[in-house]
């Protein structure tokens, strides 16, 4: 599967397909706000066990699920290493010393560096959040035709220039990884070099040219198209498409449940700095236990 074909959503389910795209982005931005304002890591596992329940019933290929598990893994592992090294909140308790704080010039200049518990707890927390708006903007840009994104945002009053550069810029990125490719393997046989990480490696300084000069050539052409199709006028002009009733009934109860629980975390983190009402006593609680 080439990188175009891994970006595309004609392989998804059709309900997926068919939804607005005015709802698949107020579904991502809710689903943002639960990721930000969520702490507990069982809530935050069970929204992310959501997201690929959504991947499952979109029908989304093997293939897309084997790119995804590696970003996945790739992000959760990093900011669980990141942070179980670099953790510098108290109190912290150290599993593993790397270096110890008394070792030479390296221990006193980095003051030592051990493997904490509460960074590997803290950085699963962030790995998850992280995890959840990958694997539900994933689903949004797998399941989306760029025309669905401009005309929801339009539909938003946003100006047709900036919806054109923000959805031509989301799907340039797989053009760009498909261009770097097909210069590398340009070099690759200029220089009849074997393939290999470090073939790789050296080619990196010669990709940057020839990259740069052909995302140049799209652009304009992309621009010189866009201008002799009048692309702006139309969009402007053009008849909002109708937003299902069912849509946005549940758009409107998931946006407003996101509310509540954002609201329901400011009032407890008030309560903590002093700011307490006895009457929100069940709030607290409820926030406490599951937020």
């Amino acid at each position: 599967m080439s990188m175009r074909q891994l970006w595309e959503g004609s392989d998804s389910a059709e309900w997926a397909r068919r939804l607005n795209g005015r709802t698949k982005l107020l579904v991502l931005f809710a689903f943002a706000i639960l990721s930000v304002v969520i702490d507990n890591p069982r809530t935050l596992f069970l929204l992310f066990t959501g997201t690929l329940l959504l991947h499952f019933a979109a029908r989304t290929s093997i293939y897309k699920w084997e790119v995804m598990a590696v970003l996945l893994l790739l992000g959760l592992w990093g900011s669980m290493f990141s942070q179980a090294l670099f953790f510098s909140q108290t109190p912290r308790t150290p599993l593993l010393i790397l270096i110890d704080p008394g070792a030479g010039i390296l221990g006193r200049f980095t003051d030592g560096i051990a493997v904490y518990r509460e960074g590997i707890l803290y950085g699963a927390v962030q790995g998850l959040r992280s995890s959840i708006m990958l694997s539900i903007g994933l689903l949004v840009c797998w399941t989306s035709d760029p025309r669905q994104l401009l005309k929801a945002l339009v539909s938003w009053r946003l100006s047709p220039q900036i919806a054109f550069m923000l959805v031509t810029a989301i799907r340039f990125l797989p053009v760009l990884a498909s261009e770097t490719g097909e210069i590398i393997i340009a070099l690759r046989l200029r220089s009849a070099s074997k393939p290999g990480q470090k073939s790789v490696i050296r080619y990196l300084p010669y990709i940057a040219k020839p990259l740069l000069a052909r995302c140049l050539r799209r652009a304009q052409t992309l621009a010189l198209s866009v201008v002799s199709r009048g692309v702006f006028l139309t969009t402007a002009n053009r008849k909002i498409d109708s937003w299902p009733v069912k849509e946005k009934v549940f758009c409107l109860l998931f946006v407003a449940f996101s509310v509540v629980v954002f609201l329901s975390k400011i009032s407890y983190i008030l309560s903590e700095q002093g700011i307490y009402f006895g009457n929100l006593r069940t709030i607290y609680d409820w926030t406490k236990l599951y937020l």
